[in-house]
């Protein structure tokens, strides 16, 4: 029996561990963030949940002192981080991947376009005659971590390029989204800290340019530019954004020189391995280890370093706190549930993201701009669309941005909540029973 149970045992914890090295483990967690904090804002309890996020954190440092809420430290300063790994995501991708070519870019970053501007429209119809129309640019995001999560569910059956459709579409989205925020939800300008800015953003593209790979100092000049930038009163996360627009993309060790150098010192280790050394007291064979280990470390660009390192950290608890932060809306007898905003909000990512992402493909085809990748029918197109209307973390923080501490935010968010939940569960079904890649031809 015991031996039964320790098998039981182990099986459980490897299909945990599994599930937690998954892709979609860190939208999963998020999404369990959504309902915990949905749960405690509608129960007992809740008073403590709004005490929690409500509670002022404050800096003081002699006569200066500042105080902000953990709702503002996490949408201000904590989802820095979210947009920094965006923007080194934005900038590898256009240096050596799916945007690197124009030709390959055009047809979803022109498709992602149109997937902005049908939302809007939708969103801007319900609400042209309130206060609230406002919050035109919530439903225009796209989330790419929830939407790349679930289609990875049905990858056995829709053709690669789908996925590379759907990437592009959403990295280009969030440019735009970007875009949308340093324009729109920019506060009053202080020339001086952007001047201040501007300059630690010019000193680190100084130092890229001379040679100067170390990620301490790329860090530490990204912290001020975030600071300056905040200051400035543009909003902190497009510091995120243009810092690492500024972090190398070569290494300090060339590929080649990397592999003879080690090929080296591992030939050095095997003979070690031969005569059956201990490690602890083989001086030489540490010394290869270790000059291995420093090799290896130094062949990695700071690009690539900085990207890794931030992935787990953004995706494993800046992300998921941000959800529980930010998504706590009480129902009462006040609650809009039907509200102009909540309909248009979930018509936008729902009917507007398909439609409009559809529309801007098929007159890209027919003008002889760009067209589908390869083994792409249209089927794929709308299936694609109707996923991209999850838009969970972007159009949560727009949110927080245009309906701070209005009914309107509780309204916006249900809208959120149910188009993402519909676009995902219609998604998966339409691609996986209407749009399945039978065969290899491209029925465009």
């Amino acid at each position: 029996m015991e031996e039964l149970y320790n098998k039981y045992k182990y099986s459980f914890l490897k299909r945990t561990l599994k599930i937690m090295q998954s892709p979609s483990f860190g939208g999963m967690l998020m999404v369990f963030c959504v309902f915990l904090a949905m749960v405690f804002a509608n129960s007992p309890y809740k008073k403590y949940y709004f005490d929690f996020i409500h509670m002022p954190i404050t800096i003081s440092m002699g006569s200066y002192v500042n105080t902000h809420s953990i709702l503002d430290v996490v949408n201000d300063g904590l989802m820095v981080f979210f947009f920094f790994l965006v923007g080194l995501e934005i900038k590898r991708e256009i240096l050596v991947g799916h945007l690197r070519k124009v030709k390959m870019a055009l047809f979803p970053v022109v498709s992602a376009v149109g997937g902005v501007m049908a939302p809007a429209i939708i969103y801007f119809l319900f609400n042209h005659n309130s206060p609230n129309v406002i919050g035109w640019a919530i439903p225009t995001a796209t989330d790419i971590a929830f939407s790349l999560a679930v289609l990875s569910l049905i990858s056995s059956i829709v053709p690669i390029g789908l996925k590379v459709f759907l990437t592009t579409l959403a990295i280009a989205d969030d440019i735009i989204g970007i875009i949308i925020i340093g324009i729109l939800y920019t506060s009053q300008l202080s020339l001086v800290p952007l001047g201040f800015a501007v300059l630690f953003l010019w000193l680190m593209y100084i130092l890229n340019k001379i040679g100067i790979r170390s990620t301490f100092a790329y860090t530490l000049l990204s912290v001020l530019v975030w600071i300056a930038v905040a200051k400035s009163g543009i909003h902190p996360t497009i510091a995120g954004v243009l810092a690492a627009m500024m972090i190398p993309v070569k290494p300090k060790v060339a590929f080649h020189d990397y592999v003879k150098r080690s090929r080296n010192h591992l030939k050095k280790l095997i003979i070690s391995e031969k005569s059956r050394v201990n490690i602890l007291t083989d001086e030489k064979a540490k010394e290869s280890i270790f000059t291995i280990g420093e090799l290896s470390e130094r062949a990695l660009t700071p690009l690539t370093k900085m990207e890794v390192g931030l992935h787990s950290f953004v995706h494993y608890l800046v992300l998921p706190f941000f959800a529980f932060v930010n998504s706590g809306l009480t129902f009462s007898a006040e609650t809009e549930i039907f509200s102009t905003v909540t309909i248009g909000v979930f018509m936008g990512l729902f009917v507007g993201k398909p439609l409009g992402i559809y529309a801007m493909a098929r007159i890209t085809t027919l003008l002889k701009i760009a067209s589908p990748p390869q083994d792409v029918t249209w089927n794929h197109i709308f299936g694609a669309g109707i996923i991209a209307g999850i838009g969970f973390t972007i159009a949560l923080f727009m949110t927080s941005l245009v309906f701070d501490g209005q009914h309107a935010a509780d309204s916006a968010k249900i809208g959120i909540a149910v188009g993402s939940f519909c676009s995902a569960l219609v998604g998966l079904a339409f691609l996986k029973h209407v749009a399945p890649n039978k065969s290899k031809s491209n029925n465009c």
